[in-house]
């Protein structure tokens, strides 16, 4: 998908033209990318020899969340390159980009649609999008299709759905890329802001398969759901809360071999992702030794948290 970005960009540096005001309104009903990243704080980045351990499962967050990113930002690129370009036709309620070269692709062709409704006082209240890429003689194909609630993307709601079957049918997809369509779901209307990536198909950008989850908050503080495999076949399911200054609590449970599930499991960590506090009934926990229930730390160590 990067190289349909490519020819984006390319379609920027050739049209001429300026946006009017209602080009512009079309383009601010698509999300910028950092609006749909998970910000999971950084913490202090000297790692200091811990009492009980490293907060590993706290860690995977912060690449979790980096990984869902990059996927995001992968997509994005697409219609972020359309900001400053001028469509290539007009209509009252919608307009289009293309179709185009893909300069990375030699015969694929790249099309962007936008489409808005009105409500009965004609003030758009829905938009739709679609990127689409085709191989003549061929008809195009999805590649992403958007929907979007609100006036501007930067305080609606909406949908992104990442068909990532049709650009391996393409051949323009990339290797971490799914087999099957993505969808991110985005709530940037009040405090928390939320963002989710189902991936639940199957696995993707590197990651497991998983309803990722996200809520971050006007203070800085946030929740993250996610998922980590373990080596001895264990799937630990996260949830996870971070103050701004990347302390937090979490809970987990192991989803293990021969249907084993050991939770609910407990740490709370630091800034510097040192663990200060376990709760695990299960001794799941390797710094528990076996030893059941295993109560590690000082509770009054975790941050007030949900």
């Amino acid at each position: 998908m990067r190289s349909a970005c490519s020819a984006l960009l390319l379609l920027c540096a050739v049209a001429c033209g300026n946006l009017s005001n209602e080009d512009v309104a079309f383009i601010e009903a698509i999300p910028q990318k950092d609006e749909l990243h998970v910000v999971v704080p950084q913490g202090d980045t000297a790692q200091p020899a811990c009492a009980i351990a490293s907060a590993d499962i706290a860690i995977s967050a912060r690449t979790t969340g980096n990984a869902i990113n990059s996927g995001v930002d992968g997509i994005l690129g697409l219609v972020d390159a359309i900001r400053a370009v001028p469509p290539t036709t007009r209509d009252t309620d919608s307009r289009t980009w293309g179709p185009f070269h893909d300069d990375k692709h030699p015969g694929v062709d790249v099309q962007v649609t936008m489409m808005r409704e009105l409500d009965a006082k004609l003030v758009p209240w829905r938009w739709i999008y679609v990127i689409a890429a085709r191989r003549k003689p061929a008809d195009f194909l999805p590649i992403v299709e958007g929907e979007f609630f609100g006036a501007q993307a930067r305080d609606g709601s909406g949908r992104v759905t990442l068909h990532f079957e049709n650009s391996r049918t393409l051949q323009i997809n990339q290797p971490t890329d799914p087999n099957f369509p993505a969808r991110i779901y985005y709530d940037l209307t009040g405090n928390p802001r939320t963002v989710s990536l189902d991936l639940t198909s199957g696995q993707g950008f590197g990651l497991v398969g998983f309803d990722y989850g996200y809520a971050g908050y006007a203070d800085g503080h946030g929740r993250f759901d996610y998922a980590i495999p373990q080596s001895n076949g264990c799937l630990l399911e996260v949830s996870a809360w971070f103050t701004p200054q990347g302390a937090g609590k979490l809970t987990y449970r192991a989803l293990c071999p021969l249907n084993l599930i050991y939770g609910d499991i407990t740490q709370c960590f630091d800034v510097s992702a040192c663990i200060t506090y376990v709760n695990d009934p299960f001794a799941f926990t390797a710094q528990c030794n076996g030893l059941k229930p295993c109560l590690l730390g000082n509770p009054a160590s975790c941050p007030a948290l949900p």
